[in-house]
């Protein structure tokens, strides 16, 4: 008899994420790709192969959560979710329940006859997750390409897609690897002179927070806008580029400048929303946050004046002999599993 293995999956159009639970419910594997969905679809078919290879001597069941029906590369969100369930039907050995904005786990035929209810669900697992907690009133999900601020009772309905959240101020197209620079604001200071930046994908803000070192490029398989590593190096010439500058030694200090700049303009949007949310009265909640960019937690908490507490410190989730910061990092994937084992 096989032992079972649950297994969580966030498939986004930047990165997929899948999270291993042993048959005891613990954390044991945790997976994540860089897959450009918009850019080689077929990529994510082969990673669906890599991982049911790795499992595939085990009873496998699979609890899926998709955002990546919005890329570009589909007609729409239905074509783009029809496409994910048929490379998912097709390429994921065992089990498969897929979550919907209703909060049910569902098979492959009432999810393709319903896509509508697939798209973009990772957020509600977030939600759901905080509401069964009571010592935070808010997650803040930082990713790679955007931000969620998901509140305690936070009402499905109100922001039940992209267009709702983004009028409610919850959905914030801002993540700390690939949002361009040049999308965050027209101008900047530089040696004293206000300049207009070049609008041209020239630096992201994986750029900022490489040269800020507050994110370790070395042990992930992202690359810059201009397709090479996020080498400081790099990150400096990518930067000098959106100011109209070639990178040269003799810059370094005024750029490192720059990108301070950026990084407190990156946090500022963020409580900017927050105060929108909570109508400037946030005195006394208590947040937390999740995703690549959670280590920006402190510095959000402190500039709005309000508690935090690590993620980790309220989580129970048990996790063998992996990094946790790698989970909550990740922690969409997990909760996946997680939302299953409380119902």
């Amino acid at each position: 008899m096989k032992n079972k293995l649950y297994l969580g999956w966030d498939i986004g159009g930047a990165n997929t994420k899948v999270c291993v639970f042993d048959q005891n419910f613990i954390i044991i594997n945790l997976h994540t790709k860089n897959i450009k969905v918009w850019d080689n679809f077929s990529d994510i078919k082969l990673f669906f192969k890599y991982i049911s290879n790795i499992y595939k001597n085990y009873e496998i069941y699979n609890f899926i959560t998709i955002t990546a029906e919005s890329c570009d590369n589909f007609i729409d969100r239905k074509h783009g979710i029809t496409n994910i369930l048929k490379n998912c039907l097709n390429h994921i050995i065992g089990n498969k329940l897929y979550y919907t904005n209703t909060n049910e786990f569902v098979d492959y035929n009432s999810a393709i006859n319903k896509t509508e209810k697939l798209f973009s669900t990772n957020w509600m697992l977030t939600s759901k997750f905080l509401n069964s907690k009571n010592n935070i009133d808010l997650i803040i999900d930082i990713g790679s390409t955007t931000t969620d601020i998901i509140f305690k009772d936070m009402h499905i309905g109100s922001n039940i897609n992209d267009y709702m959240r983004l009028v409610n101020k919850t959905l914030l197209y801002q993540g700390v690897v690939r949002t361009p620079l040049s999308m965050m604001t027209d101008n900047v200071l530089y040696k004293g002179n206000n300049i207009s930046l070049v609008n041209e994908v020239f630096a992201t803000t994986g750029d900022i927070f490489n040269l800020n070192d507050d994110i370790d490029f070395s042990k992930l398989d992202y690359l810059g806008s201009d397709n090479l590593q996020f080498t400081k190096v790099n990150s400096f010439t990518r930067l000098a580029r959106i100011i109209g500058l070639d990178y040269k030694e003799s810059e370094r200090e005024y750029l490192i400048v720059l990108s301070r700049y950026f990084k407190e303009l990156f946090i500022s949007k963020i409580i900017e929303n927050i105060k929108i949310i909570f109508s400037n009265k946030i005195d006394d909640i208590t947040i937390s946050a999740i995703g690549e960019g959670r280590f920006l937690i402190e510095e959000i908490s402190y500039k709005c004046g309000v508690k935090y507490l690590l993620i980790e410190d309220i989580d129970d989730v048990t996790i063998k002999n992996i990094d946790k910061d790698k989970v909550y990092t990740n922690m969409t994937s997990a909760l996946a599993v997680m939302n299953f084992i409380n119902k």
